[in-house]
């Protein structure tokens, strides 16, 4: 090889292989028939679904609903009068209500025992009298001081008996209205312990019809969500039929794969440098470089 050829002329051509699918024609055919079922598939228009996908509340859920908001502030009023009346309870009875438990029993009792002191008082206002009379009228200063004490202990005994009467009388009242007062307060605690109580069974009771509520809802939701899975389903069944079929026809066995040689001419040594030099201005201009001072 002469110098003129080194530096223009290209080496000697060069074989590399090549390689190549041969399709059968059914394969290529029904390629073509897949094309089109696929833009058939592409081009569907989006179809919403419209069908409910929550379950809704169910009846129970529904009453235990109206039930627990109908009970909403009953305790707090029944806890009122409770209240009232512990409050009252701490001073203990007022003189109103104990008057109002005087019974005039004592009184009458008095009566008859005072009516009976007057006519012991009388007997013996005729014995000072007739002595007196007998006397002659003789030391009358004596007589005079008989008669004196006579209606004295009459006043004094009176007096006091009604005073005791009346003490009895405000003891038994002050005793009735002090238990009266404490079976009030017992019969508000109780009261409101019973709203207490039948608070906690309202309660449980909306618990429980939440929970067999609950229950139909959450079964519901199952059926929703399967009706929803099996139209997703539908929806993706033309692509994944596609899929299939793409997959059967590239694992089809028929289809050769053929490999040739093919001549590959090699660039020239002038070739090559000029491509190294082009290369290289290129970097230089990239750092500054600037020939022929420009």
């Amino acid at each position: 090889m002469g110098m003129f050829d080194f530096l223009f002329g290209g080496s000697s051509p060069e074989m590399q292989p090549t390689s190549a699918t041969a399709i059968p024609d059914y394969l290529q055919a029904a390629g073509a028939n897949l094309v089109g079922a696929a833009q058939d598939v592409a081009q569907e228009e989006y179809i919403p679904y419209t069908d409910p996908m929550l379950a809704a509340m169910t009846p129970e859920q529904l009453a235990a609903q109206q039930q627990a908001l109908g009970m909403a502030g009953v305790s707090t009023g029944q806890m009122a009068p409770a209240m009232a009346a512990m409050q009252a309870a701490t001073g203990g009875p007022t003189a109103a209500q104990i008057s109002g438990y005087m019974s005039p029993y004592m009184t009458g009792v008095a009566d008859v025992a005072a009516q009976k002191m007057r006519d012991q008082s009388a007997i013996q206002q005729q014995k000072i009298a007739a002595s007196a009379a007998g006397s002659g009228g003789l030391d009358s200063t004596r007589y005079a001081i008989q008669e004196a004490e006579r209606q004295k202990n009459l006043t004094t005994g009176i007096g006091d008996l009604y005073a005791k009467a009346q003490a009895e009388a405000y003891g038994q009242a002050s005793d009735m209205a002090q238990f009266a007062q404490t079976q009030g307060l017992q019969g508000a605690i109780g009261q409101g312990t019973l709203a207490a109580q039948q608070q906690g069974l309202g309660m449980a009771d909306v618990q429980q019809q939440l929970g067999i509520g609950a229950m139909t809802q959450g079964a519901n939701q199952q059926a929703l969500d399967l009706a929803y899975n099996q139209w997703q389903q539908e929806q993706q069944h033309p692509a994944s039929q596609l899929n299939w079929l793409s997959g059967i026809m590239a694992a089809d066995p028929n289809q050769q794969t053929t490999t040739t040689q093919t001549a590959v001419s090699q660039p020239s040594f002038f070739s090559n440098m000029l491509g190294l030099g082009a290369s290289a201005a290129n970097i230089a201009g990239g750092l500054g470089w600037k020939p022929f001072g420009g």
